[in-house]
């Protein structure tokens, strides 16, 4: 478990690189482009395709490092705010396979895509097996975070100072029932 978090440390700071890295370049190519527009009346035509594609990797990227965290992507507790401890491990457990096989059919239809499609983009003729392999990317990414929400969570001690004394009965930290 601390071997993995450990590696999953690592690799979250390589996406943050990575994420910052194509924050700039988007930000950079986005600009450059309005500028050129504006001010020489001729517009960079190169930039959709890479910003297209830099954003992509960035969304998913985004969304994986959001996934490392309990809540960070968009969650719900409605149903586990009615179940105790052992009921919210067992539906993380339920999400997170979930969670996982979306990633990874995510991961598969990329690693398809970079199989079947050996064209060329039309403007600056880079093969899109590269634009794809960020779709792969993202569904590992995406897998992997959330494997490691998971293992976090269901190795966390789930007792609240609300919980329940096995009588049904909720019991705070004064002992009295409610």
């Amino acid at each position: 478990m601390k071997v993995y978090r450990k590696i999953m440390d690592v690799l979250t700071m390589i996406e943050n690189i990575v994420l910052t890295l194509a924050f700039v370049l988007i930000l950079g190519l986005t600009f450059g482009n309005v500028v050129a527009r504006k001010v020489f009346q001729h517009s960079w035509g190169f930039t959709e395709e890479i910003v297209i594609a830099v954003f992509v990797l960035l969304s998913l990227l985004a969304a994986g490092v959001a996934a490392r965290r309990p809540g960070g992507l968009t969650s719900l507790s409605l149903v586990p705010d009615m179940v105790g401890p052992r009921g919210k491990k067992v539906l993380n457990v339920l999400s997170t396979i979930a969670c996982v096989a979306y990633s990874l059919i995510l991961a598969y239809e990329g690693w398809g895509r970079m199989k079947a499609d050996k064209t060329l983009s039309p403007i600056l003729h880079i093969p899109k097996v590269i634009f794809w392999s960020f779709v792969l990317i993202g569904g590992i990414s995406l897998a992997l975070h959330f494997i490691e929400n998971c293992i976090v969570y269901c190795s966390q001690d789930l007792t609240e100072k609300d919980s329940e004394n096995g009588s049904g009965q909720i019991t705070t930290e004064e002992g009295t029932e409610k």
